[in-house]
């Protein structure tokens, strides 16, 4: 059973982001954001004393959600297309995520505010090997001699670039629906079709 607690923290959370986006973390206020989250201030403060201390709370669970995914291994038992193919579709879950948006607008906006906070999400973000851990599993499908690509970051950075272009950037500037299934799947076979043709290697 969901603790009264643990509501009132997600509502602060989610009262939080939604006045990030609009205001911005200077301009954004303890009191509207208890207003929004409907709590007392005094609540409010009991379980985050500051803004600051909010912020990175929706840091840490942006950083979360993109951990789960770099966790994934390379499996020798299973083709490279369907390793690819369920990388992407998770990929594309978590890109056109409404909370995940949401929270990309507020760091992000953040981060082009200031260059020391941009500077910290960098080195919050490179353990997690940049994206999401598909150079790790590149490297890993190289080590098994399924795939040859000299450099994993960049073949790792193409693959995602062109998932983010039809299920991130245009929902996260233009504020575009997100893609349809039909229109997911495509992106999926395209990005899976150009990587396999152009790193696979043909044992056959």
């Amino acid at each position: 059973m969901v603790k009264v607690a643990e509501i009132k923290q997600e509502n602060i959370i989610c009262a939080a982001i939604e006045i990030f986006s609009e205001k911005g973390l200077d301009q954004a206020s303890m009191e509207a954001i208890s207003k929004k989250a409907e709590v007392s201030k005094r609540t409010l403060y009991k379980y985050y004393p500051t803004k600051e201390s909010l912020f990175s709370v929706i840091v840490e669970r942006m950083l979360s959600n993109v951990k789960v995914l770099s966790d994934i291994p390379f499996d020798p038992e299973q083709t490279v297309r369907a390793q690819l193919t369920l990388l992407a579709e998770k990929e594309i879950e978590l890109l056109c995520s409404p909370c995940f948006l949401a929270l990309a607008r507020v760091v992000m906006s953040e981060c082009i505010r200031s260059q020391q906070l941009a500077k910290l999400m960098m080195e919050k973000f490179e353990p997690l090997d940049g994206c999401y851990g598909l150079s790790k599993w590149i490297e890993q499908g190289a080590a098994a001699g399924r795939l040859k690509v000299e450099y994993p970051h960049v073949a790792s950075e193409q693959f995602i670039a062109s998932l983010k272009s039809i299920a991130f950037w245009p929902q996260l500037l233009a504020h575009t629906p997100a893609p349809d299934e039909q229109t997911r799947r495509v992106a999926i076979e395209c990005a899976v079709n150009q990587f396999v043709a152009t790193y696979e290697i043909n044992n056959t």
